[in-house]
């Protein structure tokens, strides 16, 4: 009986793939240019001139950052909820329940990371490391959206574990072009990546509007 009832939910989200594309794409407009927007700011106030008065320290850096994937979260709840408002989706809180099972790991990796980092971690300036967790395990959550997402998602997902996983070795070419590793890398990924995830997905926003 449970085999049949979660054959039923992935059903049912499979054939939400366009809504759940539509959804994505909003929603990485927003994450992408808060991303940018924090980026450059941070960049310019570390490697440029500090109109914050000082540089930006890592709990304020990773502070930000939680901030900037909060709010983007809640906009995606929005949009989620608006797509199935009135329409008697006796499927939502099922499909709702399966999504977050199969995000949860990857979630508390950085949740988990990320409580390191504010006990003792930030003391020894890793940043990067932070960084590093977050775009590796972000990829693999959207990989592992992709037996029920569009296939952008999951390439999305790639582009952000590749970039995980090859920073260590691309740290010290990325540290002689821009100084700042971790604040360019947050604005590459989280907000380049996002921006052109949107960008070749809009048509799909413009069709649902």
């Amino acid at each position: 009986m449970k085999a049949e009832n979660d054959l039923g939910v992935i059903r049912s989200l499979v054939e939400r793939r366009e809504i759940y594309r539509t959804i994505f794409a909003r929603v990485a407009v927003t994450i992408g240019a808060l991303s940018i927007l924090a980026s450059s700011a941070s960049y310019v106030n570390d490697e440029v001139r500090q109109f914050f008065g000082r540089p930006v320290g890592p709990r304020e850096f990773a502070f930000a950052w939680i901030a900037i994937f909060g709010f983007s979260g809640v906009v995606a709840g929005l949009f989620l909820a608006r797509a199935v408002r009135g329409n008697g989706d006796a499927l939502f809180p099922a499909r709702t329940k399966m999504v977050l099972n199969t995000i949860a790991p990857c979630l508390l990796i950085a949740a988990a990371f990320t409580t390191w980092f504010f006990g003792t971690g930030y003391l020894g300036a890793a940043e990067l490391d932070l960084v590093i967790v977050w775009i590796a395990t972000y990829g693999l959550m959207l990989l592992s959206t992709s037996f029920f997402a569009p296939r952008s998602i999951a390439l999305l997902g790639w582009a952000f574990l590749l970039t995980g996983v090859s920073t260590p070795v691309l740290a010290d070419k990325i540290d002689n072009l821009t100084g700042n590793v971790p604040v360019t890398l947050m604005g590459v990924t989280f907000g380049l990546y996002h921006i052109i995830y949107a960008a070749l997905n809009w048509r799909a926003v413009q069709m649902k509007s």
